[in-house]
């Protein structure tokens, strides 16, 4: 049963997302009104014509009388509409009260909000920006010295996972320290995205290698994120240590993370000092 308020906050949103997209933007006539002026906007029967839906089931999904809306009908409903990635999150939460299993625009994780580059450009810890499949969308000028000839790569994960420098030297006790965790999330991002291709090819190149391939094959635990992890790092200036690393999920651009990797020079992985008392 949906909480109280939710059918009229679902109500609000879908009738002004269909007051904005106007017929003929999606190939359809306008119908005039009984004054000669055209209607601004979509009707509730030319969203069922776009759904190529049964008469009057947007009106009742627009109402919040069906109680268990599909998957199918929420993501028609979302293209017809054009809805932003907020707006695809509140659909899903005033229609069924959960989060959306994925993201209605799968380029959306490449749409960063300057600030996050901004942000990234001002920090003195390593810090990049990824999108959905680790492609590297950004980053500074800390993260660029990790890499030889100071040269990050296109794929964070493809160079985790199968670059020679980074399993040999850089990523310390690769085997154990960071391809189990690597691996699985690998494994988390292609379940939920399938359609990515980047993702599909980084799969195929890790089972073909002979290195990563038989590690990938015999380990299957779940890492649900690096957020929080301690890892052996050697950094090519600063010589061994651990990186400390932080990530966030970007809520304007679904799928994409800012990572930040604060490294501390010396063998054992010492604790992050403590806050300040306020």
């Amino acid at each position: 049963m949906k909480r109280a308020g939710q059918p009229e906050k679902l109500q609000n949103l879908l009738r002004a997302a269909r007051a904005r997209v106007s017929p003929e933007q999606v190939g359809l006539t306008a119908p005039a009104d009984p004054r000669g002026r055209h209607a601004e906007g979509l009707t509730q029967n030319d969203m069922d014509t776009l759904l190529a839906a049964r008469p009057d089931t947007y009106a009742r999904l627009e109402r919040g009388k069906i109680q268990r809306p599909s998957r199918e009908l929420l993501e028609g409903v979302g293209r017809a509409l054009e809805l932003t990635a907020t707006e695809w999150r509140e659909l899903w939460a005033y229609a069924l009260g959960q989060e959306p299993p994925d993201v209605l625009d799968p380029h959306a994780d490449t749409h960063i909000p300057q600030v996050w580059h901004r942000i990234c450009g001002e920090l003195a810890s390593m810090a990049y920006i990824i999108s959905g499949d680790w492609t590297l969308l950004g980053h500074n000028p800390a993260f660029t010295e990790l890499f030889p000839g100071a040269r990050p790569p296109s794929n964070v994960l493809r160079w985790m996972l199968l670059d020679d420098e980074a399993r040999g030297r850089t990523l310390v006790d690769w085997e154990t320290a960071w391809a189990p965790a690597v691996m699985s999330q690998l494994r988390i991002a292609h379940a939920a995205r399938p359609y990515q291709h980047t993702l599909t090819r980084i799969v195929h190149e890790v089972m073909d290698d002979p290195v990563a391939g038989p590690l990938y094959r015999r380990d299957p635990r779940a890492e649900m994120h690096p957020d929080g992890d301690v890892r052996p790092l050697h950094h090519p200036r600063l010589g061994p240590g651990h990186a400390h690393i932080g990530a966030a999920n970007l809520i304007a651009a679904a799928g994409a993370r800012f990572m930040v990797v604060h490294f501390t020079p010396g063998p054992a992985a010492p604790a992050l000092p403590a806050p300040a008392p306020s």
